[in-house]
């Protein structure tokens, strides 16, 4: 754990992180997106969650889309084709679903570039076993960009609407990875075989659907933090978090704000009642993934930290500063690109 004094120095750097600052650009859209209700099939649909929950007589069908990073694209096409499919997937296992198909959307300078990253997204389809079904592609763009829609369906939500105060808030991850030499992504799947990994990510709809656990949201690229302060404006609820309680590979023990930071290829915020926690622990316990309760969900809007020495001071106060600039609304279930 960092030295006592610099707790005040973690938190202005966590806020002045450009990862959340891309965050904070969410809310200009605020205005044109809430000024109305959006319905499908006279059903309304929410904004804000990592996927729009569009309700059917079934469940739900889940809607999501994520861009790439653009100096991830230029460096590391192939990455970037790979990284397209692992984000959107991860929003679909966030609210408790399982995905089905997916649309792609390739800028390239040439053909070459876009056969690459066209490769990373087949690759990364037939590891988490989604049928990429079609997309867009222009080969002699000024500049790469890569972007992905994706379809699944879920029978009970997980929601970032749905925490209450009083809820343990829980930290999931495998710590077994190694962190990208260039950017904040922490890989801690590469060493999983596909069948692997997919039963790991069906971890969160069985806890949606046995009812043990209704809030939850994935790790993007704000990191822990950024993602947990994100449920926590849904749902209308502030926290006290505790830093110590984050679990952190032997790779972070000298680079806690990075780990703070980093974008998991798996990663989860959950908000669980008190009386669920240890069954849901002990969930991912038996496929050795960590799964940690980092703190409690308050009355309120404000977001503290405390430290191992006891000391606490002000993340963010919700009430007072928006995040995203999106909260509980009731009749609305939907998604906006949080992930940016």
């Amino acid at each position: 754990m960092p030295d006592p004094a610099p707790l005040e120095e973690l938190i202005a750097a966590l806020r002045a992180a450009p990862a959340w600052q891309r965050k904070q650009e969410i809310s200009v859209l605020r205005d044109d997106l809430i000024s109305h209700t959006p319905l499908v099939e006279g059903r309304p649909v929410q904004l804000g969650d990592d996927t729009a929950a569009i309700e059917t007589e079934e469940g739900y069908l889940l809607l999501a889309a994520e861009v790439i990073y653009p100096p991830l694209v230029r460096s590391e096409p192939y990455l970037a084709g790979r990284s397209a499919i692992l984000a959107n997937v991860n929003d679909i296992y966030a609210m408790g679903g399982y995905p089905l198909a997916l649309v792609n959307v390739i800028l390239a300078e040439d053909t070459g570039a876009a056969t690459t990253i066209m490769r990373g997204l087949t690759d990364g389809c037939r590891r988490y076993n989604v049928a990429l079904v079609g997309g867009h592609l222009t080969a002699n763009s000024q500049f790469a960009s890569v972007a992905a829609c994706i379809l699944g369906r879920a029978k009970k939500l997980l929601s970032s609407f749905n925490v209450r105060p009083g809820d343990a808030l829980l930290h999931v991850t495998n710590l077994r990875g190694q962190f990208h030499p260039r950017f904040q992504f922490w890989d801690c799947s590469a060493h999983l075989a596909d069948a692997d990994l997919q039963r790991d990510l069906a971890l969160l709809p069985t806890l949606a659907e046995a009812g043990w656990c209704d809030a939850g949201r994935d790790v993007s690229m704000a990191g822990v933090l950024g993602s947990l302060l994100m449920m926590l404006e849904l749902s209308g609820v502030g926290a006290t978090v505790d830093l110590e309680a984050i679990p952190r590979p032997v790779a972070a023990e000298d680079r806690f704000l990075d780990w703070l930071l980093a974008f998991p290829s798996y990663g989860f915020v959950l908000a669980v009642r008190p009386e669920h926690v240890t069954t849901v622990q002990a969930v991912f316990a038996a496929q050795a993934i960590t799964c940690a309760v980092i703190g409690q969900a308050t009355v309120g809007r404000q977001v503290s930290l405390r430290d191992s020495w006891g000391r606490e001071a002000e993340l963010w106060d919700l009430a007072e500063e928006p995040f995203i600039g999106f909260s509980a609304s009731p009749g609305k279930r939907g998604s906006t690109d949080t992930h940016r």
